[in-house]
Formats: structure tokens, sequence, C-alpha cells
């Protein structure tokens, strides 16, 4: 039996499945070892995984999860599991090595993911050869939800936008400039405020303001992650994430633009995952 894990920053979804099919399915909080203090990490296995993996023969536990990339952390991570699972083979993994194995399977490729953040790598068919540092929504995160949503609140606040998409911005997003900039500069998880207005924009791909802001992101996105990999438009690309794939047309047509074929986009990992491993 397999125990499986897609943890993100504010949820896990987990898995117990054979091949005969899933046997459960559920949900906890976000376990990123460097968010989660030891007692709440301790109090959820506790209260929401154990109680639904009771009465299974759990051979095998796969953990993705973001901040699981560093040897540390990952031992840390196994430490706690094993405290419950006793007997289990477990593996700790950060989520881009998820992404990869979900969106390529077995296959070579450039994987990524595009959500609330980005990340990319380039993927063997079973682990990443390379990756270049993702380093968050300040510095990066080119095509992500935080990199359309900044193009978004700032091209509003400087009145760039068409008088129409101004307007309707305006009234799904009531407020002066001083309130933007008090959420984002002294509010909390100011990633996630940047993200939401990404959506506002993904609504409205097909307003050509709109699609242009997109492809902008998109853009940064290859020309700073993606081609810095070698011989990159000789492999397909691949990508995990709601960013990508609720704006999947747009890019593809940036990916054509830099040479590349798109072979798979998935909104999220699980379903993929259980293929990968239970075709082991």
């Amino acid at each position: 039996m397999l125990l499986l894990a897609d943890s993100g920053a504010t949820k896990v979804d987990w898995c117990v499945a054979d091949k005969q099919g899933v046997k459960a399915s559920f949900q906890s909080m976000g376990m990123n070892p460097y968010n989660i203090s030891a007692e709440r990490l301790h109090g959820e296995i506790e209260q929401k995984v154990m109680p639904n993996v009771q009465g299974f023969d759990i051979e095998r536990m796969y953990f993705y999860g973001s901040g699981c990339s560093s040897v540390q952390k990952k031992k840390e991570m196994t430490d706690v599991f094993a405290q419950y699972l006793p007997g289990t083979k477990i593996y700790i993994e950060d989520d881009l090595l998820g992404a990869a194995r979900a969106a390529c399977g077995h296959n070579k490729g450039v994987a990524a993911i595009l959500g609330t953040g980005s990340n990319s790598c380039l993927y063997d068919g079973n682990r990443i050869t390379e990756n270049l540092p993702s380093l968050g929504y300040v510095l990066c995160d080119e095509g992500a939800g935080t990199n359309i949503g900044k193009l978004v609140l700032r091209n509003y606040l400087r009145r760039q936008f068409p008088e129409d998409l101004h307007e309707e911005f305006r009234n799904e997003n009531p407020g002066e400039e001083s309130d933007f900039l008090d959420r984002l500069y002294k509010g909390e998880v100011p990633n996630y405020y940047l993200a939401s207005f990404a959506k506002f924009a993904i609504m409205r791909q097909n307003h050509p303001y709109c699609r242009a802001l997109i492809e902008e992101a998109f853009d940064g996105f290859f020309r700073m992650q993606v081609t810095q990999y070698k011989d990159y438009n000789l492999l397909p690309i691949s990508v995990v994430g709601s960013v990508g794939y609720h704006a999947r047309e747009v890019f593809k047509a940036v990916a054509k633009k830099y040479g590349m074929k798109v072979d798979k986009i998935i909104k999220a990992p699980m379903e993929e995952l259980l293929k990968f491993h239970l075709g082991e």
C-alpha cells in the first residue's frame, strides 16, 4: 500500500492507494518544515493523518513538499514520520521533484511549477539534474501568480489600464492607492496578496491588454529560467500549477516563440503521481 502526500504552503493532499485504486483521500494543513512548529506537525499527524491510515498496511510513503529540498529538512521530516509509521519506507522529496514526476513521468524534459510561485528544472525521467534557484517573489517568480499580480496592480495604480479594465478592476477591488500599499507592505503573506490579482488578468486573457500582461510574465519565465538550461529547446516542457493551467493557451504561444514543444500542463500533481508510483 502506498501513502502519497503533496504538501503546499497551506495544505497537504493525502492519498492511500494500491494498484486496485484509491482507498482513502484527505487533507491536512501545510507541512513546510520551515513554517510549522514541531508541536503543530506532530498534532497534524496525530489528528489528521493517522486516523485516516488506520487499518492500511502502508509499505511506502512519498511526501513531496515545499521546504523539503535540503538534506537536513528531509531527515527531520523522515524522523518525525518514522515515529508514526514504523516499518514503512519513507521518502521525503521537494515539491519540484513531485511536479517533474507528475508532469513528465519517466520521460526527460524541462519541468516547471507555475502557481503562486514559480520554479523549474531539467529532469532525466526520475531525478532533477539541474535547477536554478527560484529566489522567491521579491526577486523573481517569473511567470507565477505573484509576477502577474504584480504587473496587474502596478499598471492599475499607475493608470496604465485601458478605461474599460480600469473601471472593472476598481469595481472589484475598491480602495485608494494607500489601501493597496498598506496591505502589500504591512499585511501578512504579501505574496498571496499579490497573486490574488493574477486572477483578474487570467479571467480576461482574451482581452488584448490582459493577454499582453500574461505574455510578459511568461516571456520572463522562459528568458530568465528556461533558456538558462543547456539544449533547452531540444526538450519538451511540462507544467504543474493553476496559473500555467488556466493560462495554458498563452503559455503554449510563448513556448512556441522559444522553439519549445509543450508536452503536458496539469493543475495539480496527485493523479499523475499516483500513476508514476503505482507503475513502479
